[in-house]
């Protein structure tokens, strides 16, 4: 059984990450660095590796480095995405873009993404396997990212989309449960498991960020979301109303071209309120939530109670 709580999670890993506070070196690289990780974020995936690596019983610097490992690519990749999205927000905080320019976020994402693998690479066990599969996840997000602005000027199915969130979400949440499966003694042997549940985690993560992106303030999420509507990116709703009436669904598209932010939002959401499209969309998210409780069914009895707390973590989070 765990005895930390979520905060003392987070305070440990903000205290080592805080350590990168102290590189030296160009200021045009390393301040919007520092800059972007002393904001606020949910820091949830790495607190998911530390999570496991304490029902794993793994090495606490292994367990630590992975962590690290993971935060810095998840934030690599916010980086050159919110210039890709034109986002002006991220942890309600101004992105880096905005706060300096496109030059210096593609520099200091790119000096993320060197970061990571650098803390990979001090992780004693399965070092060679976990480097591996942290590059294979760097080029999966890349794919899950070019799906999803290839559907800026296309429409996306269900199908479509749930392929876009297994690798643009699906992928990191995965690693997340894959590396303290590869530096533990007792559960490498149920690595595939692992793999599978952290993905249909990512899938249920985006699957809400959707929702609640229709329902909740830009606030709240911490993050612009105006712009996604603007640019008419792809979300669960918006495929799951083409699937279901694509006519109907291409009468709303031609009645909120010409209209304004805030006749868009109340088009859609009154539009996916009316025609059931939420619901629909909680049902998917039952299916995957179900898929994941069966998983843990197949692990050892052992650590059911924890793997169901990690679950509900991520399934009653509002924001």
């Amino acid at each position: 059984m765990i005895n930390k709580n979520i905060q003392e999670y987070r305070d440990l890993f903000s205290e080592e990450l805080n350590k990168l506070q102290e590189m030296e070196g160009p200021s045009y690289l390393y301040d919007p660095i520092k800059y972007i990780i002393k904001s606020e974020g949910k820091r949830l995936r790495p607190l998911i590796v530390q999570y496991l690596g304490d029902v794993f019983n793994t090495d606490s610097k292994d367990t630590m480095n992975g962590a690290m490992g993971v935060e810095l690519l998840h934030n690599f990749t916010l980086v050159h995405d919110d210039i890709m999205d034109g986002d002006d927000l991220r942890h309600n905080v101004p992105t880096i873009h905005k706060k300096w320019d496109n030059a210096h976020a593609v520099l200091s994402g790119d000096g993320l993404g060197a970061l990571g693998p650098i803390f990979i690479g001090k992780i004693k066990k399965n070092t060679l396997d976990i480097l591996i599969r942290y590059n294979e996840v760097i080029l999966e997000i890349c794919e899950g990212q070019a799906y999803d602005m290839e559907f800026e000027s296309r429409d996306a199915s269900v199908n479509e989309y749930i392929l876009m969130s297994e690798k643009k979400t699906g992928s990191l949440f995965e690693l997340c449960f894959e590396i303290p499966a590869l530096i533990s003694d007792d559960y490498i042997q149920f690595k595939s498991e692992l793999k599978t549940f952290g993905r249909n985690l990512g899938i249920i993560f985006q699957i809400q960020d959707d929702i609640l992106e229709m329902s909740t303030s830009s606030e709240n999420m911490g993050k612009g979301t105006d712009s996604d509507i603007e640019r008419g990116k792809k979300t669960i709703l918006s495929s799951i109303a083409l699937d279901s009436d694509k006519s109907e669904w291409n009468n709303v598209q031609e009645k909120i071209e010409n209209a304004s932010l805030e006749e868009k939002k109340i088009i859609l959401r009154n539009y996916y309120t009316d025609t059931d499209i939420i619901k629909k969309a909680d049902k998917l998210l039952l299916n995957f939530e179900n898929k994941c409780k069966n998983i843990i069914k197949s692990l050892p009895s052992t650590i059911h109670n924890d793997m169901t707390i990690l679950l509900n973590m991520i399934l009653k989070r509002k924001k």
